[in-house]
């Protein structure tokens, strides 16, 4: 599959900086079993960036190579036989998957293609035996859509949609789809949604306030990554009312969840809120920023409005962003959010 450059990759996984929604979990075999319409749903086709994809049964084997996409289906009560994972908890109680997935898990052993391994090939893909392969949140690109599906059925991201910057909700609903369960997709959708809103009018006063997501660069240029408008990190702050700080609005990202903003442009990082995400360990990060002159001289740093996020929880959470993890995310971080604004 196809694979972003190094600092693409460390940052989407090692800085994830992305309670478990309810119901029990199943296996992909048991799927349709509770929620949604079941095998009333197919055959369904549903088009992507590449084409379009029919699925003419309730999947049974359900292979998963978006980065995110497994939390969505544990959700659904849909239990993969593979998927990839995102980041490498070192504590995992379940291999493979963040502390709020836990709970949806179940009790069937998962395959998990690491991180660290890459994007797995669509031969290592194709030697499961998958009836449906879910990528919606992963990087696939046409040539790799075209040989995965002239096999199996291929849920690739939606028309018009960017590589890793899916909306959550766009690919809730694609996924809900895919398995025959709209209608239980909708109510995650809309719990989720209900969340944001009640914790954004709880907490009114970050209505309009700027915030910038970011971390140092790993190419060694001293600079800073920055998150853009739409990617999972930053929409988790906007969708509390938040607004991304102009001076990374208006950059220019292309087709990338991210910008490098040099040493000599980290005034463009200035907001009311700065998220600053770990890449491997929050206090490594912590040290190494406080340690830069050039970053604590920024204006928000200077006043203390800084948020430090561990990658392993609350960063992970916030990347991930997904009807699994947001919850979780809430709960954790909306306090922290608080008192790094109040300085």
């Amino acid at each position: 599959m196809s694979r972003r450059t190094t600092l693409a990759a460390l940052t989407a996984a090692a800085a994830l900086t992305l309670t478990a929604c309810g119901g029990s979990s199943t296996s992909s075999d048991e799927a349709g079993a509770s929620g949604g319409s079941g095998g009333s749903a197919f055959p369904v086709t549903i088009e992507n960036a590449f084409g379009e994809t029919t699925i003419e049964s309730e999947p049974q084997r359900i292979v998963v190579i978006g980065y995110t996409d497994v939390d969505t289906l544990l959700a659904l009560d849909v239990q993969p036989v593979a998927f990839q994972e995102f980041v490498s908890f070192p504590d995992a109680a379940v291999p493979g998957l963040g502390p709020w997935a836990e709970d949806a898990a179940g009790d069937t052993e998962m395959q998990v293609f690491p991180v660290a391994d890459g994007a797995p090939s669509v031969e290592q893909v194709l030697a499961l035996q998958p009836d449906l392969v879910v990528a919606v949140s992963s990087g696939i690109e046409q040539d790799e859509y075209d040989q995965l599906s002239a096999v199996v059925p291929v849920l690739a991201r939606p028309a018009d949609s960017t590589a890793y910057l899916v909306d959550r909700d766009d690919a809730t609903l694609t996924i809900g789809k895919a398995l025959g369960k709209e209608d239980q997709a909708q109510q995650l959708v809309d719990g989720v949604d209900q969340a944001f809103t009640d914790a954004a009018a709880a907490n009114p006063d970050f209505a309009g306030k700027t915030v910038v997501v970011t971390l140092p660069a790993t190419d060694g240029s001293g600079g800073y990554s920055a998150y853009v408008e739409g990617d999972t990190r930053t929409q988790f702050f906007t969708d509390l009312g938040f607004e991304l700080t102009p001076g990374i609005a208006d950059l220019d990202a292309g087709d990338s969840f991210f910008v490098t903003v040099s040493a000599e442009q980290a005034q463009l990082l200035d907001a009311d809120l700065v998220v600053a995400i770990g890449l491997y360990d929050i206090d490594q990060t912590r040290a190494e920023l406080a340690a830069d002159p050039v970053f604590s001289a920024i204006p928000a740093v200077q006043s203390g409005h800084v948020l430090y996020v561990d990658p392993l929880t609350g960063g992970g959470a916030v990347a991930y962003n997904d009807v699994l993890s947001v919850p979780y995310a809430l709960d954790l971080l909306v306090p922290q959010i608080q008192a790094a604004l109040a300085g």
